[in-house]
């Protein structure tokens, strides 16, 4: 058979028969060892993110994937696994978009901006913990995708490798391949584009790239499947956040054909990809990229693509505007062309950063244009960076000989205004250990005070506010807890989290004390923050707040009751029952490795008996695998009963998600049963392909 890849889409057909007649074309399925190593890697990495690095459940897991793993490389040399956004794909054949499991761990993945991983012979425990710890972070919670990071900073492991969305066939050869030229990352993210725009089999030449006209009119003439556009929209997020800092020739090249791409896109096909380019918050740093990287007229139809797809509203006379500042920069002297793009990029990046309401003021709109009307065609940011380095300079110089005057005060307060903490301390430890200025700026800077200030600002440097907590210890724990409960920006409140989750238990201590805060939003942070910590208070119970009116308190509560022995049963009770999907899901992923017997009535009465969450359903039933109970048989039977044939025969259900699901458990756990015997007869001879391979096949995934 042949595999026909096609962005990201994968089918399989078979060859026509010698005869010349047609033949039947088959949904593949996987294996039973490749189905349960997907759903071992899901439960894994759900238990990573559920408890802290040092939790005794998480080595039982671990060395569940590696013996899996183990048995399946034993007769491969390498295994990877694709991504879509709601699907994997392994060995040519992409799971069940309703899996409850897989599509889990799917959506986990692409959200780290992931397009596959691949394992090689050799795996070891070492590898797979760096992996599900990469993988266990929500970047929407806790930072960035790890599909975004520099190349040189993404995670790497002997035998295991993670490759960002957009990933060629220029990045997957084999060591041991020759290149003649190693392209540069942005050439092989537009030949990767250009390969999945056209469905090109072949690599592409990096000497002769496709023109951007040939890959506009390919896309806009595409049918318009959705796991085409999903590998189309990875490519030009890519890309944007590449060619935003990259330099030279060949950076350059690329960044003319990305800018002809976007003017040679229609208005309609840009908006759906924009669309589909994630929510708000990612659209907006696309644009923000965007505006760094391209020519300014494709920014000018990006922004507005945006717009729309936002149901943002941007003036006509913003627009004309823009348009104008657009043209200018194509015109005139060439210092009249650099004015213009730069004031062009600076009001862009101000309306973005302010793009907050679906219908903005139009009074907000008014001060926009007011602004950019008096903007002053100046390089200030040349100056700027002077007036910083004669700054350092004078504090460097202050610092040799130990002298402190109002010269040198005036140096530390720019420094500080502009937010250069960790330069000011650097140079400081530079001193000798008798500098008594070095003695006298250190006391200034490592107190709570420079702390407020440094939060205080519109944005903060990671390393710098790393920095100077590591300086104050303990003594930042209120600060920091201050700003993670009052800051209204969110990128501040993520900074400061990672610095307290690092403090340990004095941190443990006061969240528990904040948790009796009566804002949910407060309560919120304090329980995350709790989840970070190795040893919790012994004071402290979560299980108040699994009954909290809203449910992302109640999330957040959930992974701490189940870190508590003598509450985890009772957590997983109250979250089956919970009227939130999503915390019903978190408790059923859970008992995938086994229901205990007291949870089971749960299970069968509220989720299969029950329509509530029917999409929930397989999960559940999944969950009673190990299940030796009598109430587990009589719910798996009433799942597969599909009434009697005219000829008063038992039959099966209609195929569905669940039949599958408790077909696979039968014949796991109750294969001998004479109550279950029925359903076997009726499988062997059922009508359905999927259900007759089940039978000679194992428990399958269909694709």
């Amino acid at each position: 058979m042949r595999l026909i890849q096609l962005a990201g889409e994968f089918r399989v057909t078979a060859p026509a028969p010698a005869d010349g007649g047609t033949s039947e074309v088959r949904r593949a399925t996987l294996s039973k060892d490749l189905s349960e190593f997907l759903i071992e890697l899901s439960i894994g990495v759900h238990r990573y993110a559920m408890y802290p690095r040092s939790h005794p459940s998480l080595r039982p897991v671990t060395q569940d994937i590696l013996t899996g793993l183990g048995s399946l490389l034993s007769s491969r040399a390498n295994l990877s696994i694709g991504v879509a956004q709601k699907q994997l794909i392994i060995e040519g054949v992409a799971t069940d978009a309703k899996h409850p499991v897989l599509s889990d761990l799917a959506r986990r993945l692409h959200s780290h901006q992931l397009g596959a991983i691949s394992f090689t012979k050799g795996v070891t425990v070492v590898d797979l913990e760096g992996l599900l710890e990469t993988l266990a972070v929500e970047p929407e919670r806790e930072g960035s995708p790890v599909g975004l990071l520099p190349p040189d900073q993404l995670p790497a492991w002997d035998h295991v490798r993670i490759f960002p969305v957009g990933y060629d066939q220029l990045g997957m050869k084999e060591s041991g391949e020759s290149k003649e030229r190693e392209p540069a990352r942005a050439t092989q993210l537009w030949l990767g584009l250009a390969q999945a725009a056209m469905a090109s089999e072949d690599p592409l030449d990096p000497d002769a790239p496709p023109d951007a006209t040939t890959v506009a009119r390919t896309i806009e003439g595409h049918q318009r499947e959705s796991a085409y556009d999903q590998v189309i929209v990875g490519y030009l997020l890519q890309l944007a956040e590449e060619l935003k800092e990259s330099e030279g020739a060949e950076a350059d090249a690329v960044r003319a054909r990305m800018s002809e791409l976007v003017k040679e896109l229609d208005g309609r096909t840009l908006q759906r990809m924009v669309e589909m380019g994630g929510n708000f918050a990612q659209r907006r740093r696309f644009v923000l990229d965007a505006n760094q990287a391209l020519a300014v007229e494709s920014v000018v139809k990006i922004l507005e693509a945006a717009a729309n797809a936002s149901q943002q509203t941007i003036s006509s006379s913003l627009t004309r505007l823009l348009g104008k500042l657009a043209n200018h920069s194509d015109q005139g002297p060439q210092r009249v062309r650099t004015q213009a793009i730069e004031a062009f990029r600076e009001n862009v990046e101000e309306l973005i950063e302010n793009w907050e309401l679906k219908d903005p003021n139009p009074d907000e709109y008014t001060l926009i244009l007011d602004a950019m009307s008096r903007a002053s065609p100046i390089l200030a940011g040349a100056n700027q960076e002077a007036e910083l380095d004669g700054a350092a300079r004078v504090l460097k110089t202050g610092l040799e000989v130990d002298v402190y005057g109002p010269t040198m005060q005036k140096a530390v307060s720019d420094l500080l205004d502009d937010g250069e903490v960790a330069q000011v301390l650097q140079l400081v430890d530079q001193a000798s250990a008798d500098n008594k200025l070095a003695e006298r700026l250190r006391k200034q800077l490592t107190t709570p005070y420079q702390l407020r200030k440094l939060l205080a600002a519109d944005d903060v440097d990671e390393d710098n506010l790393r920095d100077l907590v590591r300086r104050l210890g303990d003594t930042a724990v209120e600060t920091l807890l201050e700003t993670l409960v009052e800051s209204e920006s969110r990128a501040i409140r993520r900074k400061v989290f990672d610095c307290l989750a690092e403090l340990g238990i004095t941190v443990a201590e006061r969240a528990v004390e904040l948790a009796a805060d009566s804002r949910w939003y407060v309560q919120r942070n304090m329980l995350a923050l709790l989840q970070r910590v190795e040893e919790l208070p012994k004071t402290f119970s979560p299980m108040p707040f699994l009954g909290h009116r809203d449910a992302r308190v109640r999330r957040e509560a959930f992974p701490l009751a189940l870190r508590m022995p003598e509450k985890r049963d009772r957590g997983l009770g109250l979250a089956l029952g919970d009227s939130d999907e999503r915390l019903v899901r978190m408790a059923l992923l859970e008992l995938q490795t086994g229901v205990s017997e007291s949870l089971l009535p749960t299970v069968v009465n509220r989720l299969l008996r029950d329509e509530t969450h029917p999409d929930l359903r397989p999960l559940a039933i999944r969950a009673m695998k190990s299940s030796r109970s009598s109430l587990a048989l009589k719910a798996l039977l009433g799942v597969c009963d599909g009434g009697k044939s005219l000829l008063g025969r038992r039959k099966l259900a209609s195929a569905s998600p669940e039949l599958h699901a408790a077909l696979g458990v039968l014949r796991h756990q109750w294969r001998e049963h004479p109550d279950a015997a029925w359903v076997f007869q009726a499988a062997e001879a059922s009508k359905d392909a999927d259900i007759r391979n089940w039978m000679t096949e194992g428990d399958n995934i269909s694709s």
